[in-house]
């Protein structure tokens, strides 16, 4: 009886917590100015994003809680979480343009004759044209090692089209490990982002962690719940009641160290 209870408890709870947090998705909204890049920051938790391309974005919060907008074309915006706000489905906040007014400037000719390709050419500035400036797509980040498969390999040998350095890595245990170490490296951008969904705030309130102590909280709960997979599904109130049902194994350790 007291097993089921226990249970019923922490359901309860993570009901209960799933109803104080929401990601609320919204967009921002200007006729004439580009929308993307614009800070999303929840001023009374610490967390923060940017809007995307088309000026959507996806932020945690509660009701009570202040969101500021700021862009370097727009005069900063601060929305608060009231109950109709939390409910909604969708919301939409509009920009006002920040004009920033210069005092007055006195242009003088420097021998200028108006056609703008043989003025560019008498000014004689060297710069190199890259993609950005032709309006054309690129990759800016740096490029990850490609990693070859055994069925690629071995068709290279049957046509004597051997990469030995290829077949060493694959041999040595080299491209094992770069596996391993990309795979940790998504692992450890997501619980970043778990953080700064949630906020630092957040897991002081709730479990009296410190600052220094919440990353190691969120590692070890990657390590014994499924974390990881509520938080990429979107599913919070699991994630929520994992936080909750490991809390208490984690402080016992602690404890006992």
């Amino acid at each position: 009886m007291k097993n089921v209870f226990f249970v019923f408890s922490i359901l309860i709870t993570g009901l209960l917590y799933g109803q104080k947090f929401k990601l609320l998705i919204g967009k921002v909204d200007h006729s004439d100015l580009s929308l993307s890049g614009i800070h999303v920051v929840n001023l009374s938790r610490a967390n923060a994003v940017i809007t995307d391309a088309s000026g959507f974005f996806e932020i945690s919060v509660q009701v009570g809680e202040r969101i500021l907008f700021s862009g370097v074309q727009f005069k900063s915006k601060e929305l608060i979480v009231t109950k109709s706000v939390f409910v909604s489905e969708f919301v939409t906040v509009y920009l006002e343009a920040f004009v920033n007014e210069l005092d007055e400037v006195i242009l003088k000719p420097h021998n200028l004759s108006g056609n703008l390709s043989s003025d560019l050419s008498n000014a004689k500035i060297k710069k190199t044209i890259n993609f950005d400036d032709l309006g054309i797509p690129g990759y800016k980040g740096k490029r990850k090692e490609r990693i070859p498969s055994l069925q690629e390999i071995a068709l290279n040998l049957a046509f004597v089209q051997v990469d030995i350095e290829a077949v060493y890595k694959h041999i040595s245990g080299y491209y094992k490990k770069l596996k391993l170490k990309r795979k940790q490296d998504q692992e450890f951008q997501t619980m970043l982002k778990i953080i700064q969904f949630y906020g630092l705030y957040f897991f002081k309130e709730n479990y009296d962690l410190e600052q220094e102590e919440v990353y190691d909280f969120v590692l070890s709960c990657k390590e014994n719940t499924p974390l990881l997979s509520f938080f990429n599904q979107n599913r919070h109130e699991e994630v929520l009641q994992a936080f909750f049902s490991y809390s208490k194994t984690y402080q016992n350790s602690n404890v006992q160290k």
